[in-house]
């Protein structure tokens, strides 16, 4: 039964062919700059339970536990018969996958020694819980550790709901990989930053002009770094897993491009309320609309952000919302799909691409709104319980008057295409790079890595 999966478990070998011939790992050979995707690294075997990874796809979810089996057969001296990998695209239901993990644990050569089990991208099992949920009420996962990865954040929710209190004791058990922040791009892009300012500053600024290109995705980082520029076939990997995944939801492709490629590039980075949008679409409902926008923000393609209610310091569902591409290289891929398919390829300045690189990447750290008041900000980031106030400027010159709403606010700042700080009309101007670099930074000092975020079990 194990058989068919026998590619993704070339360990069983030898752990030199799992390195040498594994399809995600072989990929890792010979590339510039890699990253660690190391999420795991808090994980071990005398702590079993179930633990979700989700992100989007060609993010890493799937080379990233190929390193963590890789490092259980090092590091942590699991015999490699104690192992699985089992991707889930030939996997029918819950019924085939159940019979699949039953028939491994029951082969585990010991059944009182550890075991590492990987059930990647489950979320296309139809009624995948009903599986792990029957296991776990068979005290299967008491001894090893589970590790379920999907791309739609939505796993996390419905893991929650069918099996509470039988995920283990770890304190962590939720991960989710996010594009590579800037900040960590440029370290690993260069890692001989110029210690001293202005030097440094200009070095981001450059560093940052290509991250508006490559985004936090490694495939296309490479691309650029190798070959200067993104590669065809790339941007075609990535536009297929958004069709491929609204195609096996059974969602519209048609509509897919006229509510996301189209619509949403044109709105910009203005507010619009999800009828506003669904009059721009003009061929679905306005619950069609939200439907797709939903399912976008749960594949991590889109960041949806409500307006700041400052009395209760939370976002306002029934006002406008902003829509952004959650990373500048999606972005891209999409304005090239719109292109090739005859519509009009809308959103090509660059300054809607930076404040929404600007908003993702405050979103890593906690909750994030815009404000409409007398005037405009673009972000409110509650990171730390206490709101700060963003504008984005990414133009030649500031003009006073976009800053009305920003002077009267305390704990604000303006980032600017500049590349050296200062202040306009009394508030702090910071270099835009220079900001997200100094964002990487601080999730360096706390708990948690900048590319991924964990959330408590």
């Amino acid at each position: 039964m194990i058989d068919e999966f026998r590619l993704h478990n070339l360990f069983l070998q030898s752990v030199e062919a799992f390195e040498r011939d594994d399809p995600h790992l072989s990929s890792l050979h010979g590339l510039p700059i890699v990253h660690p995707l190391d999420w795991w690294r808090g994980l071990g075997v005398e702590r079993p339970g179930v633990f979700i990874l989700t992100g989007g796809r060609q993010i890493g979810k799937s080379t990233s536990t190929k390193l963590l089996i890789r490092h259980a057969l090092r590091d942590l001296g699991l015999p490699a018969a104690a192992i699985l990998y089992l991707p889930c695209d030939s996997v029918v239901d819950h019924v085939h996958l159940v019979r699949i993990l039953r028939h491994f644990l029951d082969s585990l050569p010991d059944k009182a020694l550890p075991f590492l089990l990987v059930v990647d991208e489950v979320t296309f099992v139809k009624e995948w819980p009903r599986a792990i949920k029957a296991l776990a009420d068979e005290g299967r996962f008491r001894r090893g550790i589970c590790v379920i990865t999907g791309s739609d954040t939505a796993l996390l929710r419905d893991a929650a709901l069918a099996f509470p209190g039988r995920r283990g004791e770890s304190e962590t058990a939720d991960f989710h990989l996010m594009p590579i922040p800037f900040g960590e791009y440029a370290e690993l892009a260069e890692p001989a930053l110029p210690g001293t300012e202005p030097a440094r500053a200009e070095r981001l600024h450059v560093l940052f002009r290509n991250y508006l290109v490559c985004g936090g995705y490694l495939r296309a980082i490479n691309d650029l770094h190798a070959h200067g520029e993104v590669r065809p076939a790339t941007y075609a990997t990535f536009e297929q897993w958004v069709r491929g995944d609204f195609l096996k939801r059974g969602r519209s492709e048609a509509t897919l491009l006229s509510v996301l490629l189209q619509a949403i590039l044109d709105v910009g980075v203005s507010q619009v309320s999800y009828s506003g949008l669904t009059g721009r679409v003009g061929t679905v409902g306005k619950e069609t609309v939200m439907d797709y926008c939903g399912l976008l923000e749960r594949m991590d393609v889109l960041l949806v952000l409500q307006a700041y209610d400052q009395n209760r310091h939370r976002g306002s569902p029934k006002k406008a919302r902003k829509f952004h591409f959650v990373d500048p290289f999606i972005r891209g891929t999409i304005r090239r799909w719109l292109a090739r398919e005859g519509a009009p390829a809308g959103g090509d300045d660059e300054a809607p691409a930076v404040e929404a690189c600007v908003a993702a990447h405050l979103r890593r750290a906690g909750p994030v709104y815009y404000f409409k008041g007398h005037g405009e900000i673009d972000a409110v980031s509650l990171a730390g319980g206490r709101p700060s106030f963003i504008e984005v400027k990414w133009s030649d010159r500031v003009r006073l008057a976009d800053l009305a709403q920003l002077a009267r606010m305390k704990e604000g700042v303006v980032l600017t295409r500049d590349v050296v700080e200062g202040a306009v009309e009394g508030v702090p101007a910071v270099p835009t790079p220079s900001f997200l670099h100094a964002l990487a930074a601080r999730a360096r000092k706390s708990r948690h890595p900048p590319g991924c975020r964990t959330d408590g079990a």
